[in-house]
């Protein structure tokens, strides 16, 4: 009897264990892409300032200010780098956050949370179950396009864009074709 309250014992603090792993988890997973958002607004704020600038001196009629379009330009494109750079290296903080909260709802929690390991399935299109007390058995499934549409891709995009205008500002700068030379 002793052993069986023992082993009892043992399994529900190695549970309890589990369960704040857990938490620190999706604490972390969640404070990564807050910290992700507010970083990619930081860095969007800036290359808009930076683009502003480039738009005043070539709207500007102060010709003299016209050397400033190559150093803004690579000013901008290093912040696209270091931009993509961080964002990267979020993501990946990300997935690692997220796949050790399924490692440890799958191994210890997944009787009563399933929450992690269904939104795996919800995301890659599959037909999921939930059930509440206001709807016995709802059936979630997310559509196409929202499958298609990820953050970080589309912040590729605003960063690849980004980095496509500085480069053709520096281009055609230093061609001397650009038409406000």
């Amino acid at each position: 009897m002793t052993e069986d309250k023992s082993s009892v014992d043992i399994e529900a603090a190695r549970r309890e264990r589990a369960l704040l792993g857990y938490e620190m988890a999706i604490t972390l997973w969640i404070f990564q892409a807050e910290q992700g958002w507010a970083r990619f607004n930081i860095m969007l704020f800036v290359n808009s300032i930076i683009l502003g600038v480039i738009g005043l001196i070539i709207t500007g009629s102060n010709s003299q200010a016209l050397w400033l379009l190559p150093f803004l330009a690579i000013v901008g494109l290093f912040l696209c780098v270091i931009w993509f750079l961080f964002m990267k290296r979020e993501t990946e903080y990300a997935y690692y956050y997220i796949r050790s909260a399924r490692e440890l709802e799958e191994k210890y929690l997944s009787d009563p949370v399933k929450t992690v390991s269904r939104g795996r399935l919800f995301a890659e299109g599959n037909e999921i179950t939930i059930e509440t007390s206001d709807e016995p058995t709802s059936q979630l499934r997310m559509s196409w396009l929202a499958r298609r549409l990820r953050a970080r891709s589309a912040a590729t995009v605003v960063i690849t864009v980004l980095a496509i205008l500085y480069i053709a500002t520096i281009s055609l700068r230093l061609a001397g074709v650009c038409p406000f030379a």
